[in-house]
């Protein structure tokens, strides 16, 4: 698969778009235009260019890892429905001090690979959503319809055919032997469909190969798993995740948010945004710091991985007029705090003061940077945001890294 000609990706522009394209969530589509143009011209960045192709290798691969369904875990739910999502929770482990190992009991960082094979549905579930998001990128920055026609069959096939679709619910995610069938924690599972998925869609729905019943199928889908969301006792119930107080919680925000507005759901999607104000003011110091990331024995992950979440939030803000980028709570924390907290330790990783088990991976903060930059018009994070160095990564041995470069090169591009 090769790049169109700038004569022929032109016309390729003005008649590729479609009466039922679904609407963007997180990025902008008038700048992933200019950046499709600027891409396919004589003045494309090399750092551009070379993010291109490191998106075309990783669609390589995806057109070719298969079609994913919930059907084909090994393991039953306890419903007796193998249509249910089905994980274990990763950092919990059998009582090496009972026989039958139960009840298992948690080592927080410490992952059970237990958790992560193809008899449950959370390996399943990335391997889905990094592919599909893969082909559709490819898609809409290259415009073959190879790329789209594939994502599409990966999509009806986890969501929409009956035989293979995933029920709308997260009842049996992250369970742990002897205690839980499923716990509310387990929604964090599901974070994907949003951050991943949403705007995924929204590409490949420019395609010629997306129907109005496609259309349909997928807005129902996402409908009744925003309604689980909001009113299960996993979900929004007294207990359930909506009130969980660290990252957990804001990555239940971000989908709460994200669904809704991709629905077109807008009240509920300010009320996500509006809550992100409670997220700042529970989660974050006036020096920046989140203590209920910091007791993690990964802390820079965590640290980062809620900044991630809450950024989404604030994303989704620009969109329906609430500034969450610039909010300050009454004891002085904010976003922005948070982020230039981590900045001080982008080339001196090693120095992290806080708990954690390998040098943090520093460059994955870059999108975050960049995002920031561009919602707080901040010169100094774009700065830095524009200082990384990603030639030494590979699609093969470092995905986190080649997805940060692409939100620079591609989908956050400064224009």
């Amino acid at each position: 698969m090769t790049s169109y000609k700038p004569l022929a990706f032109a016309i390729c522009i003005a008649t590729s778009s479609s009466a039922i394209a679904a609407e963007f969530v997180f990025v902008k589509e008038e700048v992933l235009k200019n950046n499709r143009v600027l891409l396919h011209s004589e003045n494309a960045p090399a750092t551009m260019t070379q993010s291109y192709q490191r998106l075309l290798e990783e669609a390589k691969y995806a057109t070719k890892a298969g079609r994913f369904s919930v059907t084909d875990k090994g393991m039953t739910p306890p419903s007796g429905n193998k249509n249910d999502y089905l994980s274990i929770s990763p950092y919990w482990w059998p009582d090496k001090n009972k026989a039958d190992g139960l009840p298992w009991n948690r080592i927080d960082g410490k992952v059970n690979p237990a958790s992560k094979t193809s008899e449950t549905d959370s390996k399943r579930l990335g391997k889905f959503t990094r592919s599909v998001r893969a082909l559709a990128i490819a898609y809409y920055f290259s415009q073959d319809e190879q790329y789209a026609e594939t994502a599409i069959d990966y999509i009806r096939t986890w969501f929409l055919n009956p035989e293979t679709r995933m029920n709308p619910n997260m009842n049996y995610a992250q369970g742990v032997p002897g205690r839980a069938e499923g716990r509310r924690g387990g929604i964090i599972d599901s974070r994907s469909f949003a951050d991943r998925m949403l705007d995924a869609i929204a590409m490949v729905s420019q395609s010629p190969a997306w129907t109005e019943e496609d259309e349909n199928g997928i807005k129902q889908w996402y409908g009744e798993y925003l309604d689980w969301l909001l009113t299960s006792e996993l979900g929004g119930g007294p207990k359930g995740e909506a009130y969980a107080e660290n990252n957990h919680g804001s990555w239940y925000d971000l989908q709460v948010a994200g669904i809704s507005y991709f629905l077109g759901k807008e009240s509920i999607a300010m009320n996500a945004v509006e809550k992100g104000k409670m997220r700042i003011d529970s989660q974050f110091r006036a020096d920046g710091t989140q203590p209920h990331e910091l007791a993690r024995t990964r802390s820079y992950h965590y640290s980062y991985f809620n900044l991630d979440a809450l950024s989404g939030v604030a994303q989704v803000g620009e969109k329906i007029g609430i500034d969450l980028w610039n909010y300050e709570s009454p004891k002085g924390g904010s976003l922005k705090k948070g982020i230039e907290l981590l900045a001080q330790y982008q080339d001196k990783a090693e120095d992290w003061p806080y708990p954690h088990k390998k040098t943090p991976r520093v460059m994955r903060m870059m999108p975050i940077y960049r995002k920031a930059a561009l919602g707080m018009s901040d010169q100094t994070l774009l700065a830095l945001s524009e200082s990384g160095d990603f030639s030494q990564f590979t699609v093969k041995k470092n995905l986190a890294e080649i997805w940060a470069e692409r939100d620079i090169e591609l989908l956050y591009r400064k224009q």
